[in-house]
């Protein structure tokens, strides 16, 4: 495997696990919040609040959106294919071996009694009884990882992750929205660099399941009529920028809509087109507070991918805790693809 793909895939794995940790210390917070807690601005592990929230996490330490992830990688590591199941019950044993800040929707779902026959299942009676409004980000929190494994194959990247998104996720929002994640990373890995051909084709592949994710992608095609120079009324497909470059029109802490999977894929998006570094487009996020540790874990997982683990900032890599253990399991599984490169 060459250099670049390895700083990428490590990119992705330390991206996450940093944007989880350092987005930790505004989670939940307005803007006005985050300014009286960070008058400075948050810079550094150690600034982060110890509230009843927060302290339930050490200062450095990833939360449940980096821990869902490893669930995936172990089971990678130990099936060597993407089983649902086999993540399903990794999950479980997670939440409840001491699991720590498991979402609303991901709990209904895993307390069901039914969960470990046909999670799936349970997924869409819970999705169902919520009148389908269900779309929380507790899907896409984990998802980018997927897009590693089999990352030249956009179907089997497709396939992959709705099914396990749909372990306790099954709103098409947020399997449209895992799917979206997962192809950028596959797309970044496969060298294409051109921002808004990835973003038109994200928009595309977003509609397959749900009008509503376009709108947090750019650009977005709206019908225009014109008189050409012979008279004839002519119909052109146009495109506007739908994504704005100012990150405050995404409105990460509005009350009702904080857990959002489109707004964690907005951040995520925003941070691809925007972020002029892996540091300014983290910096960016975590400052709007919000959820902003899943905002912060998906925008870090694609520009982990895009600019590499070497453009992240030395101290935020030697101040998370256990890095060791996710430099472990970085090697093991880029053993394990550059394996399955070769068959």
């Amino acid at each position: 495997m060459n250099p670049e793909l390895i700083d990428q895939i490590k990119g992705l794995i330390f991206g996450q696990a940093i944007g989880d940790a350092l987005g930790l210390g505004t989670e939940l917070m307005t803007k006005k919040q985050v300014d009286y807690h960070y008058p400075q601005g948050l810079i550094d592990y150690h600034q982060i609040i110890q509230d009843k929230h927060r302290s339930r996490w050490k200062r450095g330490e990833w939360t449940d959106d980096t821990d869902q992830m490893l669930c995936i990688v172990e089971s990678l590591l130990a099936t060597k294919t993407v089983n649902s199941y086999n993540i399903a019950t990794r999950i479980y044993d997670w939440a409840f071996q001491g699991g720590r800040g498991l979402g609303q929707t991901a709990y209904e779902v895993l307390t069901h009694p039914a969960f470990l026959s046909n999670p799936s299942a349970v997924a869409k009676e819970v999705w169902l009884k919520s009148n389908k409004n269900g779309a929380a980000n507790g899907g896409i929190m984990r998802t980018a990882i997927l897009g590693i494994w089999q990352y030249k194959d956009a179907n089997m990247i497709k396939y992959n992750a709705e099914k396990v998104c749909k372990i306790t996720h099954y709103d098409p929002r947020c399997v449209g929205s895992c799917v979206v994640v997962s192809l950028a990373v596959s797309e970044l890995l496969k060298g294409n660099k051109n921002i808004d051909r990835l973003l038109s084709y994200l928009s595309e592949e977003a509609d397959a399941y749900d009008a509503r994710i376009r709108e947090y992608i750019s650009p977005q095609k709206y019908s225009n009529f014109f008189v050409n120079a012979l008279g004839h009324l002519v119909h052109q497909e146009s495109e506007i920028p739908k994504l704005s470059s100012d990150i405050t029109d995404l409105k990460l802490s509005e009350p009702d809509s904080l857990g959002y999977t489109l707004k964690a894929m907005g951040s995520g998006l925003w941070a691809l087109a925007y972020a002029e570094s892996y540091e300014d487009g983290i910096s960016q996020i975590i400052h709007e507070g919000g959820d902003a540790d899943t905002n912060a874990s998906v925008a870090g997982a694609l520009l982990g991918t895009k600019f590499g683990f070497s453009s992240i900032p030395k101290p935020w890599v030697s101040g998370l805790l256990r890095r060791e253990y996710l430099e472990e399991k970085v090697q093991k599984l880029i053993q394990v693809i550059d394996k399955q490169s070769v068959k």
